[in-house]
């Protein structure tokens, strides 16, 4: 009878361990940067596809996604220093993800896409500086090296996987399957 409640315990004491959390940092920035990319494959399609915009207006959504990004980093690190607490405002991020996953979902007007991006980069700007910042709160400078360039190689296979994964569901199942990926995904 104790066993399992012996296993549940090492489990929960592993979990806050200097290692795990880099572990999720690199598996959180990883889904991050593939949820921020995921529509650069098909967005360009979607425009024409649905005669919302033109191709050249993707610069429009890129920017939205940017502001979005600028707002909640700089909100999210000073609420999560006064809070002494980071994992809630990326939960709020998490959240976000599935909020900008139904507005592509239900999007068939330029100004959805906008709002999808937007909402994007909100929660993105949740997840991102603080993910780098719990790094930071759990190892001594002297230590961060590695750990950063282990944030930095998952960061950027996200940014290679996401068009991949993007571009694959939309030829097979169109905007739905991409935006119903990041719905389940959060």
């Amino acid at each position: 009878m104790n066993k399992p409640y012996a296993i549940v315990s090492k489990i929960g004491a592993m979990r806050s361990t200097p290692a795990a959390i880099v572990a999720f940092t690199c598996l959180s920035l990883l889904v991050d940067n593939i949820a921020y990319s995921i529509a650069f494959a098909f967005l360009p399609h979607v425009f024409d596809d649905m005669k919302l915009a033109s191709e050249s207006q993707l610069g429009i959504v890129t920017t939205l996604y940017g502001v979005g990004t600028f707002i909640t980093s700089i909100i999210s690190g000073i609420v999560s220093d006064k809070m002494g607490r980071r994992k809630p405002l990326m939960l709020i991020g998490a959240v976000g993800y599935g909020i900008s996953g139904i507005v592509l979902f239900f999007s068939h007007k330029f100004w959805h896409i906008l709002v999808y991006k937007l909402v994007n980069g909100l929660a993105s700007g949740c997840i991102y500086p603080l993910s780098i910042a719990i790094i930071g709160d759990v190892y001594p400078q002297k230590l961060l090296g590695l750990k950063m360039s282990f944030i930095q190689v998952f960061g950027n296979l996200g940014y290679m996987v996401g068009p991949l994964i993007g571009g694959a569901l939309y030829d097979k199942v169109g905007v739905h399957g991409s935006a119903t990926l990041l719905i389940e995904r959060s």
